[in-house]
């Protein structure tokens, strides 16, 4: 029988998931403020970081991202998700603003050492707001809840794309101020309208994934966990991909013909914008749950969109490359963070462990950039990226293909 539920004193669904939304919002448009600030600061005198070390940067961050957010779940699971949240969005108020020091002493050994401070309590925030989002008692069914989620972090995503150029040119000093305000915000929110801790358990997790799907726990423990294993391979290609693509995106539209690097931007951005729309989609639209096309047919689209970008210079190629790049994006990783969810009814160490696969393509990602960009990005330099990227996101379409072929029947079902 499936399990009634209802909010707490009738409350509507909004007020009781909505400041975990709000707080996601803030804390992912603080995040990609901030390491969008480093990369370009770094680019800038006295630093003057070439590609390859500003790529390292990145890989950096990805590195620390794994082995932290495997740390936040299980924090996340001793504390609760709300205190979790919370005491991470005000521990990045301090991290982001210390981060202030590296334009006043602008050394890129700085640079490394303000961001470990920020990614350690950043991190932990994750992993808390996915759990609490799915063990709040509300009547919303898990797939929405999961499509809302992934809403509000990528288009807090798409608004830090567009912003931080206007604040850079404004003053340095905002890529780690606007951060810290944002992360404040963000505890506020969630201190004071979230949802008590009583009412954010696994006994709240709704049964029924969708309007139309209902697995047993026969049928998770079956199904769903090959296509979680599945998803998580797809989901760490994913950011790999992306990580592969955000430094070079300027490069490829000057290389397409655009002339300024004010367009430039905003013709880069369109993969962002066209993965929103497609997180809509996806929540509008459910028949993508369980279905095998859905797990390897966007991980080769991902890799192909992708190559041609790298390959092709011409701004047809790279406007529809980019749509068919953030549709595939969308796919991926709402796969991983659905499955994590709806097979584990929620628990913490599950969304860290998918915060972690985000970190080691976020690793994976920069670092094949940066062996391979050793001078400038040139049209050689990209070519010698699609041969790395390709080959290692073959592994990665083989890798999900033989997990298809174990899971049998289970898989086709």
């Amino acid at each position: 029988m499936e399990r009634s539920l209802t909010t707490p004193r009738e409350r509507s669904d909004w007020r009781v998931l909505g400041p975990w939304y709000v707080a996601e919002f803030l804390g992912s448009y603080a995040s990609t403020l901030f390491l969008g600030g480093v990369y370009d600061w770094a680019q800038q005198q006295p630093i003057n970081a070439g590609p390859s070390r500003r790529l390292w940067l990145s890989a950096i961050w990805g590195f620390a991202y794994i082995f932290i957010s495997l740390l936040a779940g299980k924090f996340s699971e001793r504390f609760g998700p709300r205190r979790s949240s919370v005491s991470a969005l005000s521990m990045s108020v301090l991290t982001a603003s210390l981060a202030l020091s590296s334009i006043a002493f602008p050394r890129y050994w700085m640079l490394i050492l303000v961001m470990f401070p920020f990614n350690l309590t950043a991190s932990f925030i994750w992993p808390a707001i996915e759990s609490g989002v799915t063990r709040t008692r509300a009547k919303l069914n898990l797939s929405s809840r999961i499509m809302l989620y992934n809403l509000s972090w990528s288009s807090a995503g798409f608004a830090a794309f567009f912003t931080h150029g206007v604040l850079e040119k404004w003053s340095w000093y905002t890529i780690f101020a606007v951060p810290a305000i944002a992360v404040g915000i963000g505890a506020l929110v969630l201190g004071i309208f979230g949802v008590r801790s009583k009412d954010i358990t696994a006994q709240n997790v709704p049964v029924a994934s969708a309007a139309h799907e209902t697995l047993s726990k026969a049928d998770i423990a079956r199904r769903g966990q090959t296509f979680l294993k599945m998803a998580w391979i797809g989901n760490g290609f994913a950011y790999l991909a992306i990580y592969v693509l955000f430094p070079v995106t300027t490069q490829l539209a000057l290389m397409a013909g655009i002339k300024d690097l004010a367009t430039a931007g905003y013709v880069g951005s369109i993969w962002f914008m066209i993965r929103v729309f497609a997180f809509g989609a996806l929540f509008l639209w459910t028949g993508w749950h369980y279905r095998l096309a859905w797990q390897i047919g966007p991980l080769v689209a991902m890799a192909g969109s992708l190559c041609a970008m790298l390959l092709f210079h011409q701004l047809a190629v790279f406007v529809i490359g980019q749509m068919v790049f953030g549709i595939s994006i969308a796919v991926l990783y709402s796969g991983s963070l659905y499955y994590a969810m709806h097979v584990s009814a929620g628990h913490g160490g599950h969304a860290a462990f998918h915060e972690a696969v985000i970190g080691i393509g976020t690793m994976v990602g920069p670092t094949i950039g940066a062996l391979v960009a050793t001078g400038d990005l040139d049209a050689a330099a990209m070519r010698k990226i699609a041969a790395g990227v390709t080959a290692v996101l073959l592994l990665g379409a083989v890798g999900m293909a033989v997990l298809a072929v174990k899971g049998g029947k289970r898989v086709a079902a």
